[in-house]
């Protein structure tokens, strides 16, 4: 299990690599609104794209599984 960071660390890192919540948001293929939204807190980054997010910047621990999936092949991958 990975340690997750603080929303306050991946701030700090994507900011020493000169990378924007729309260049995060590009790279994920999502709305820049959520980034934002997980880096000031208002998404808990529990399900959807906000999980993705949170997941790809380190605040959280998880598993990001592409769309089209099956649960069932996704919770093999969960376990793993």
């Amino acid at each position: 299990m990975a340690k997750s960071i603080s929303r306050e660390e991946a701030k700090l890192r994507l900011s020493r690599l000169g990378k924007t919540a729309m260049d995060v948001a590009r790279e994920l293929g999502v709305d820049h609104t959520v980034v934002i939204g997980v880096l000031s807190g208002r998404l808990k980054g529990e399900r959807g794209d906000a999980h993705k997010v949170a997941v790809a910047l380190g605040v959280k621990d998880g598993v990001i599984v592409n769309d089209g999936v099956s649960i069932r092949e996704a919770m093999k991958v969960a376990a793993a």
